[in-house]
């Protein structure tokens, strides 16, 4: 079985949590703190995920203040709002203690000064991609094991919200995207997905892990030297529509950039554009199909 990483608040298996607002599907894992709201779930397929395991204070660099250890894995983030009458540090000790219960290792934790001073926490947000901070922080990673299947737990609490993060661990597929398998798919429809380009989320910085992708789609431009073409972004449907159309394009222009600058195509035969949400491939009202609909596609010219 798939090994899973799950974020911290998402861990909480105590009997009496109840499930929170229908608007977000929970994970199967994971129960929410009683009384939580579940505002997002952003579903952000496979990712390179830091789990942050030691602050030291004295480092100058984002990698020697923030200490992690790098999981891979189908990367699921939730964000909550606090019950109003209960407090983070009560919402930080009940995820601990049901993590504890559940078998599960604490890697690390912190509490409020224990995170940082209050300059480190921009390096939170761009190691760990967690979205908020404040005084009364509080964060918790953890391993264990659930059925079978390894996880990883990431939570931050703050005053008001907090942050799950879930990441089903395991290790990339091989061979997703081939030269055989682009000339196939543009032989059959004139366009085909870029499967194995992977982002953070919400940005348009190609991550490490999509080299063997880049390193594919490379050969099969080589090998088809006159081929032009679209390299089109897609987005799902959530979120605002011209931050999404916006983001489509930069993530289409980033994959164009890396195959001219690093792999060394010729700029002409390559035109980034970003259509947002405006051509999905599945449903929008699924987890599943919203997932699908994050892509970036080549389309012959």
């Amino acid at each position: 079985m798939r090994p899973i990483v799950i974020g911290l608040a998402a861990l909480s298996v105590l009997a009496s949590s109840p499930v929170c607002a229908a608007v977000v599907k929970n994970h199967p894992a994971v129960t929410p703190y009683a009384g939580s709201v579940a505002t997002r779930r952003d579903d952000d397929g496979f990712k390179s995920y830091a789990l942050v395991t030691a602050v030291n204070e004295k480092g100058k660099s984002d990698e020697e203040v923030l200490q992690t250890l790098k999981v891979s894995g189908n990367l699921i983030r939730f964000s909550y709002e606090n019950p109003k009458d209960r407090s983070a540090h009560e919402i930080y000790t009940n995820y601990r203690e049901g993590l504890e219960k559940g078998g599960f290792q604490i890697l690390y934790a912190c509490i409020e000064k224990e995170c940082g001073p209050s300059h480190a926490t921009s390096r939170w947000g761009r190691v760990t991609g967690l979205r908020f901070f404040s005084p009364e922080m509080r964060y918790i990673a953890a391993k264990g094991s659930k059925n079978g299947q390894e996880i990883y737990v990431a939570v931050l609490v703050a005053k008001l919200r907090h942050q799950v993060e879930i990441v089903e661990a395991a290790p990339m597929e091989k061979g997703l995207v081939t030269a055989k398998a682009l000339a196939e798919g543009l032989r059959l429809e004139g366009r085909v997905v870029l499967e194995g380009i992977f982002f953070d989320t919400d940005k348009a910085t190609i991550k490490a892990e999509s080299k063997p992708a880049l390193l594919a789609i490379k050969a099969f431009l080589t090998e088809n030297a006159a081929l032009r073409a679209y390299i089109v972004g897609h987005t799902d449907g959530t979120g605002e529509f011209g931050h999404n159309m916006q983001l489509s394009k930069d993530r289409a222009a980033a994959v164009v950039a890396a195959l001219v600058n690093e792999y060394k195509i010729a700029p002409e035969r390559l035109s980034a554009h970003g259509v947002g949400p405006l051509s999905p491939a599945r449903t929008n009202k699924t987890d599943a199909g919203r997932t699908h609909n994050r892509r970036v596609e080549l389309v012959e010219r």
